[in-house]
């Protein structure tokens, strides 16, 4: 079992030259996006290890806290995805596209564990990115 670092990520006092603090790493991946009880999947179009921006349905308003849930490839088959452990965080923005969607940034709080799967999914992408 490999011990992995748990990093914590919690700005209570967000300042605007703090937004590009991680690297930010294009994606186009599922997750699940829990806001007021209210359950839906959204489009992550890039994702960092302090947040992500995604693409929805339904708006979030800012400074809401919301649960994602991000998807990793199964060890036994790489098209199958698995549901990894669901993290915390804190709407920046949201705003309206002319096609009827909504673009949303967040900022990931707390404690970042292997178990969110977010780490995983950027060292993926990383290498994409370089190819």
């Amino acid at each position: 079992m490999r011990n992995h670092e748990v990093r914590f990520v919690d700005s209570k006092h967000y300042r605007g030259d703090c937004r590009r603090y991680h690297k930010r790493y294009p994606v186009v991946l599922p997750a699940t996006l829990l806001y007021n009880d209210n359950e839906g999947v959204v489009k992550v179009l890039d994702i960092s290890m302090g947040g992500c921006k995604m693409i929805a349905n339904n708006h979030c308003s800012p400074h809401a806290k919301i649960s994602m849930t991000f998807y990793t490839p199964s060890e036994a088959n790489a098209e199958e995805l698995v549901a990894c452990s669901p993290i915390h965080a804190l709407v920046v923005r949201s705003h309206h596209t002319a096609n009827d969607h909504y673009i949303i940034n967040v900022d990931f709080r707390g404690a970042l564990f292997h178990e969110h799967g977010i780490e995983q999914l950027i060292e993926i992408h990383k290498h994409q990115t370089h190819q």
